[in-house]
């Protein structure tokens, strides 16, 4: 079956890397930047939306500062009733009673504890854990050894930067930039940015697209 990969920059290409790991082999790429690599068969990033692909796997790799764009993207795709996976490489563990959403993928090493929820399009990269009755909004991108503690709950088109650490029963809101090795102990509203230990809000977000 042929994989689609929606965006084709430095994400679509670690995207590309795990999945030919997983014996996929025909792929297509939705870019602009149809120079990149003449070897790809590579077409104009409007085009997932002709009616050309219904039997296409879809991935979608737009980065931490696209990610409402990511989750417009997966809306259409489900309108299209397009086919959109979740990965999970071998080396995660998962619990059973996790609920997954479509179009999430996870890096190596990752753990998911029992009743987490993983919405529409989030990342983990390498090493995040998530632990137990914690809520994790659409397309949130955790980076590289992020560690969430219990019954937390995290809003829409949340970064969170590597190494931080999220205290049990916080709430974090919709839009929220985390920064590098921040500790949250306490909640966090809507589109700020927050760093540090003890955390501080710095500014307010603008990453909205």
């Amino acid at each position: 079956m042929k994989v689609s990969i929606i965006g084709f920059g430095e994400l679509g290409k670690q995207f590309l890397n795990y999945l030919k790991y997983e014996s996929y082999s025909d792929f297509l790429f939705f870019d602009d930047n149809l120079n990149a690599n003449s070897e790809l068969n590579v077409v104009r990033f409007e085009e997932y939306k002709k009616d050309d692909y219904h039997e296409t796997l879809f991935f979608v790799s737009l980065g931490y500062k696209h990610l409402l764009r990511k989750h417009q993207i997966l809306l259409e795709l489900k309108d299209l009733n397009r086919k959109i996976p979740v990965y999970i490489h071998k080396s995660c563990f998962v619990s059973h009673s996790a609920i997954i959403e479509d179009g999430v993928f996870m890096y190596p090493m990752c753990n998911v504890d029992k009743n987490v929820t993983l919405k529409s399009g989030t990342l983990l990269n390498n090493s995040v854990v998530i632990s137990h009755d914690t809520v994790i909004g659409n397309c949130c991108y955790l980076s590289p050894g992020v560690v969430v503690c219990g019954a937390v709950i995290i809003g829409d088109y949340t970064f969170i930067g590597a190494g931080s650490i999220i205290s049990n029963h916080v709430t974090i809101g919709k839009n929220v930039i985390i920064g590098i090795g921040t500790v949250v102990t306490k909640d966090i509203p809507d589109n700020v940015s927050v760093i540090g230990n003890p955390m501080r809000i710095i500014k307010d977000s603008l990453r909205i697209s």
